[in-house]
């Protein structure tokens, strides 16, 4: 173990133990991020690709590689729309509800192993400390990516001031 004040080296490990706790007896759903594509097809049953990738903030070729594994899986299908032959539909099978529901109990037991060493007030705190430290993290990257804009912007100008300086020089405007 680290520092008792080392933050991120204690937020991994914990990290490290929350995934080992996983079962093996864990519906095939390929991890965390193909249970949540499972709950949003459940969720918006005959949904469009292009609709599903939005609500998953992905790329549709990502999607795709997932879709074809929940398919392959039995947990979902993919139907053409009768309307709109160049539409295909997903729709989640028994297979990925049972799935889903599964998983569903797993993590509340996961939960619960998870927490029940802590008291309600420590549970609280905790979450009160995790999202400090989120907002924090997420403040930062606004600040980063505003940054990043304002300094492409600045070289972009700088570029343009240049460019006109070079134009001027040789006579091409002036």
């Amino acid at each position: 173990m680290g520092k008792k004040n080392d933050v991120l080296e204690s937020f991994q490990r914990l990290g490290r133990n929350i995934k080992r706790r996983i079962p093996p007896t864990m519906p095939n759903t390929h991890g965390r991020a193909q249970g949540k594509t499972l709950r949003l097809i459940e969720q918006n049953d005959g949904i469009r690709a292009n609709e599903l990738a939005i609500l998953l903030d992905i790329r549709p070729s990502s999607l795709t590689q997932k879709l074809d594994k929940l398919e392959i899986d039995g947990n979902i299908k993919r139907i053409r729309d009768r309307r709109d032959a160049r539409v295909v539909r997903i729709y989640i099978t028994d297979e990925g509800r049972e799935a889903l529901e599964q998983r569903k109990k797993e993590r509340q037991q996961i939960k619960q192993d998870f927490s029940d060493c802590l008291t309600e007030r420590e549970k609280e705190i905790f979450c009160e400390l995790c999202d400090r430290l989120s907002n924090n993290l997420e403040r930062i990257r606004e600040e980063e990516k505003a940054l990043y804009a304002g300094v492409t912007i600045l070289k972009k100008e700088k570029q343009e001031n240049e460019e006109l300086e070079d134009m001027e020089d040789n006579g091409k405007i002036g």
